[in-house]
């Protein structure tokens, strides 16, 4: 499936930075609209930019995404955009850089070639999409009204998994900081803290020179209701629960760094602690006051430790 990849940066055997965006089919924060929004990286990494085959500059018309796609797809995709970055820079350090459903393509990646990625960088990470849900769940539960329970309830006993998972998911998202960062204690409708950088995000997507208007709409198809909601690709959103990455964690050797808002839901912050004082390839990075989303404050704690860390790794400053 011939699809469009962006390559900025110094090239040549300058380390090379591959950013897998999250969703599925969500190119926020990373994607193709982000090439040259991140001058501290560029200047140091070649960065090399794909939005999700079926989003954002690889949109399609929706009878010719197969029906049948799924998380492992996207795998096998992440893969073989690996292999051509090696080939097209034989000579130079690989470094993966994912966030949220990114984190679960670097980790394929990192288990299919390992001989050939210096290392992983997972922002706000996912590793078990069941113990997620949990996680939202119990976020939430205190303030859930009667009628949120029942709907949960009959999602959970409608035989498939995104519904009722993507639910809690949003009521966890409404009630807590886990997304938005509002303070804590804050129930729903709390004011947002140090927001900039998400309204910065956003306003990327509607001003970046590589993204046209139909571009747009695909950059929503993670959200809008023909592409989470439809029937159609009711496999690939239930394919979700299958994603669980503890296993790859505990047992690769790449070094990895794993930065997360100390209001995360997607893992709770002291697993994430623990598996990095179980493995000493592993670094732990947790943002203050941050949610899935970092705040302004949090990025820029964050730029600071993936260029630390790729630098280190790689032997490049």
């Amino acid at each position: 499936m011939p699809q469009k990849i962006s390559v900025e940066g110094p090239g040549g055997d300058a380390p090379v930075m591959i950013m897998f965006h999250g969703g599925p089919w969500a190119p926020f924060i990373y994607g193709l609209a982000y090439r040259g929004f991140y001058p501290e990286l560029s200047s140091r990494f070649t960065l090399v930019w794909w939005d999700q085959y079926g989003c954002g500059k690889n949109a399609r018309r929706l009878h010719d995404i197969p029906a049948d796609i799924s998380v492992e797809a996207f795998a096998h995709m992440a893969i073989d955009l690996t292999d051509e970055v090696r080939r097209r820079f034989p000579n130079s350090p690989i470094l993966l850089n994912g966030y949220s459903f990114g984190t679960y393509l670097t980790m394929q990646v990192a288990a299919a070639r390992e001989t050939d990625i210096a290392g992983v960088i997972n922002l706000g990470p996912i590793m078990s999409m069941r113990e997620a849900t949990g996680h939202f769940r119990a976020a939430c539960e205190p303030y859930l009204t009667d009628r949120e329970r029942q709907r949960m309830l009959r999602l959970r006993n409608s035989g498939r998994y995104d519904p009722y998972a993507a639910y809690v998911e949003r009521l966890a998202g409404a009630y807590t900081d886990c997304c938005h960062y509002r303070g804590k204690g804050r129930g729903k409708g709390g004011m947002i803290h140090d927001d900039a950088m998400f309204h910065r995000w956003l306003l990327r997507l509607i001003t970046s020179g590589d993204y046209h208007p139909i571009d747009l709409i695909g950059a929503a198809m993670g959200t809008l209701p023909y592409g989470r909601l439809s029937r159609r690709f009711h496999t690939l959103w239930d394919s979700m629960e299958n994603i669980d990455l503890w296993a790859l964690a505990e047992h690769l050797d790449i070094p990895m760094l794993y930065l997360q808002g100390d209001a995360e839901r997607y893992v709770l912050p002291d697993e994430l602690s623990a598996l990095a004082a179980r493995r000493s390839n592993v670094r732990y990075v947790r943002l203050d006051r941050s949610g899935h989303i970092p705040t302004s404050r949090a990025w820029a704690q964050t730029m600071r430790e993936m260029i630390a860390f790729g630098e280190e790794i790689t032997g490049c400053r």
